[in-house]
């Protein structure tokens, strides 16, 4: 694609364009991609305002199938803590945090761990061709994996420095991981912390990440028309408090954006007008910021583009000038709102976050009150991916009544919060850092029905630690969250979990504090293996204690109804069933007594 950005360079410079990013396609054309020409590769420290990370060690192109006629799709990449080491305040990057629990990056930075990504849109079967930067042998097509697994690709290797890949169209787009077996990391724990020799191995990871996201173009009816009165058109570049102003529609055109305040990085975020609604962005965008939306009206973020929380401390406390001190209530969220009512709807679309320094969607209601599922909003998400998500606290975005479908979200918190009724997730793809479980129930008695859960694939995870309060598992309960601890026999989970699959060694299937009656149905799991070790990483838990880190007993929990049908659960091929369910046998289910009436497993 090299002589083709030429062209279009000074295409755009003749029309007085903006250079911080290339598309490769006109309208129309079955394949897009883009560049940016502010970028540089940067291994340890934090980028230039105007600049973007570029991947270290991938060149990635793509050509329609059989065509041959490459466009270069610019590969980022993310690194732990973002270059900013222990970051306590923007302002004073020298000032550092020192926080008990730590941030939920020990051995990463040092072992050089990083995360690579590339988007492009496309209509019809394409070829994606993956070269090294550094020399490094990528091939034969053997030492390529493909995750999630259950999806194959045709990989071919015309020497031992290309790897090509083939990718039909597909309407609901693909997201997967390439992975280069000979870079792998490997996680091993000595029960309570990584270790960097012997112990007992956890994971194995790619050293250097790369994540494919092919994309489907965004629907003509969702991209807004620039020429509008309605629409402010914003260009790259800095954005301060009053660049932004009170339009229906925000139009981010390609390239590079950032936040500034006072002269600083990661000191604001866009709190929007109550008169906009809609936030697009063109493919290309890259926003080192976050957004606010307090409109009454139903609210859209669309496009795919990236937002970057790369300049934030973690877990940046908007009431405390942005530096690193949490308050669930209070700490960023690239997406949020903190007045919804229980007629509005949000709509996601596309969107890639970045390196994320605390949660990354909450919508609060208006009414509060102390349960979660008192909050109707609704919401529609899709193609929505997440990347970079190091630190401790990077959840998933918050899960409402409506459809979760098609992502693949990097996490190192709760993947999956299952707190409003009526919610379906769909087609979703987890790479699990070692924080909390893949799905997450608990902390507090919940009355949540109508849910679904189908299609989920973890491709990763890498817990050190068997814990309970913060749940070591695919599907989780953590007990109440403060003395003392209560439960409440008038509240019920009511949820279906289908269709899933686990790669590599994995966890246990269950950590449960029952806090509420449950009546689950969990069906069709497949298990590559489980862990069978002294760390009991691989022992499900409901309401049982085994340590004083390991405790999933509430007292008066017997008064509950654990009801659960487990279906069709294979470990390595091999059926878990009423003959080898037990803690010492194939399933390592440890549930309590009080509860053998309720469930079955077959």
């Amino acid at each position: 694609m090299r002589c083709t950005a030429i062209f279009m360079l000074l295409a755009l410079l003749q029309a007085g364009g903006s250079l911080g990013a290339i598309a490769g396609r006109r309208d129309n054309q079955p394949l897009r991609t883009w560049w940016h020409e502010k970028s540089s590769v940067n291994t340890n420290g934090p980028m230039a305002a105007d600049e973007v990370r570029q991947s270290r060690r991938y060149n990635v192109s793509v050509s329609l199938a059989g065509g041959r006629d490459w466009q270069d799709s610019f590969v980022y990449e993310t690194i732990p803590r973002n270059g900013n080491g222990k970051m306590y305040d923007p302002a004073n990057p020298g000032q550092e945090y020192n926080l008990a629990d730590g941030d939920g990056i020990s051995i990463e930075a040092d072992a050089g761990i990083n995360m690579a990504w590339t988007q492009f849109e496309y209509t019809q079967a394409v070829e994606i061709r993956i070269t090294p930067k550094d020399g490094s042998q990528l091939g034969p097509a053997s030492n390529v994996v493909i995750r999630p697994t259950d999806i194959s690709y045709e990989i071919t290797s015309p020497d031992p420095n290309t790897v090509i890949i083939k990718v039909p169209y597909d309407a609901a787009g693909r997201r997967f991981s390439v992975e280069f077996q000979n870079d792998m990391f490997e996680y091993r724990s000595n029960g309570k912390s990584y270790t960097v020799s012997g112990g007992l191995l956890v994971s194995k990871e790619p050293r250097n990440a790369l994540v494919i996201f092919a994309s489907v173009p965004i629907s003509g009816d969702l991209i807004p028309s620039t020429t509008s009165s309605d629409v402010q058109v914003l260009n790259p570049g800095r954005i301060t408090d009053s660049t932004i102003q009170a339009k229906p529609t925000l139009y981010f055109k390609a390239g590079v954006y950032w936040l500034e305040k006072d002269g600083h990085l990661g000191k604001s975020h866009m709190k929007l007008d109550p008169n906009t609604h809609f936030v697009y962005l063109e493919p290309g965008v890259y926003i080192k910021g976050a957004f606010e939306y307090t409109t009454p009206s139903d609210f859209f973020t669309v496009g795919h583009g990236v937002v970057s929380g790369e300049n934030y401390a973690y877990m940046a406390n908007t009431a405390r000038g942005y530096v690193a001190e949490k308050d669930d209530r209070m700490s960023l969220r690239i997406f949020s709102h903190n007045s919804v009512t229980d007629n509005q709807k949000w709509t996601a679309v596309g969107v890639t976050v970045n390196a994320p320094p605390f949660n990354t969607v909450d919508l609060f209601p208006m009414n509060h009150t102390s349960h979660e599922e008192d909050n109707k909003v609704r919401s529609d998400v899709s193609d929505y991916k997440q990347v970079g998500a190091f630190y401790f606290q990077t959840d998933g975005p918050q899960i409402y009544a409506g459809t979760t479908r098609n992502g693949f979200w990097h996490v190192n918190d709760d993947a999956i919060k299952l707190y409003h009724s009526n919610a379906k997730v769909q087609d979703i793809t987890i790479w699990k850092c070692h924080n909390d479980p893949v799905i997450q129930m608990g902390w507090k008695p919940r009355d949540v029905s109508g849910v679904t859960v189908s299609g989920l694939r973890v491709i990763h995870t890498r817990w050190f630690k068997s814990e309970m309060v913060v749940p070591s598992s695919i599907i989780g309960a953590s007990p109440y969250y403060s003395d003392p601890k209560v439960v409440d026999t008038t509240r019920t989970i009511s949820a279906t979990i289908s269709n899933v699959k686990c790669e590599g060694s994995c966890p246990a299937l269950l950590r449960i504090a029952p806090l509420q009656n449950y009546d689950l149905t969990i069906e069709n799991v497949e298990y590559d293996d489980i862990l069978r070790n002294d760390i009991k990483l691989g022992q499900s838990l409901v309401g049982m204690k085994i340590s004083d880190d390991e405790n999933a007993y509430t007292t008066g929990q017997e008064q509950l109804r654990f009801g659960m049908k487990l279906r069709n659960w294979r470990i390595g091929g091999e059926k878990v069933d009423s003959s080898n369910w037990q803690v010492e046998q194939l399933g390592q289910l440890n549930i309590h007594p009080d509860y053998f009436d309720d469930w079955s497993v077959a």
